[in-house]
């Protein structure tokens, strides 16, 4: 019984050295018990555009390396429904277009309380207003009775903002 604790503590010592010499051999600042050390990469939107043409009349361009999804499932109030997403970042951009349940625009802002970071803005050629609360970028425009409507989550917020920006920049009917 003793010979077998001696030797369970011969080869606790030995192993104990021998991770003691790997770690004092190794270059300073890295870790050798952790091989695979996980550096996060920051994704950019790409500058390579797709353009997307709508049926109902309008167009835009988004960055390549993300997806556009498309509502199928639109009634005879709403004409446009896309959410552009990655596969890498999360958040995304939502985009609807449809009959205004708002008179004028104010009624928008209004229900969305936050007119001290409200913003004019322009999508095209319409004159928009742009909501900052403290988790969604909002825009809105109502047109002949119909309302414009971007949503962004303020996740990855730096990607996001240059996705809505490109958006708002090449929109065009």
């Amino acid at each position: 019984m003793i010979r077998i604790i001696v030797i369970g503590l011969v080869a606790l010592i030995l192993v104990s050295f021998g991770i003691y010499l790997l770690v004092l051999n190794q270059p300073k600042g890295k870790n050798p018990l952790v091989d695979n050390q996980i550096i996060p990469v920051k994704i950019k939107p790409s500058e390579t555009f797709i353009e997307y043409n709508d049926p109902s009349g309008f167009s835009f361009n988004y960055p390549d390396n993300l997806s556009i999804e498309k509502s199928e499932t639109l009634d005879n109030t709403t004409y446009a429904d896309l959410k552009l997403y990655s596969n890498q970042v999360s958040g995304s951009l939502s985009f609807r277009i449809s009959d205004s349940p708002y008179k004028k625009i104010d009624e928008w802002i209004n229900l969305n309380k936050s007119e001290e970071n409200t913003k004019e803005v322009t999508l095209g050629n319409l004159k928009a207003t742009e909501i900052r609360t403290k988790d969604r970028l909002l825009l809105g425009a109502i047109d002949s009775g119909v309302f414009f409507n971007i949503e962004v989550p303020l996740i990855e917020e730096e990607f996001w903002t240059k996705v809505y920006k490109k958006v708002l920049a090449d929109f065009s009917f």
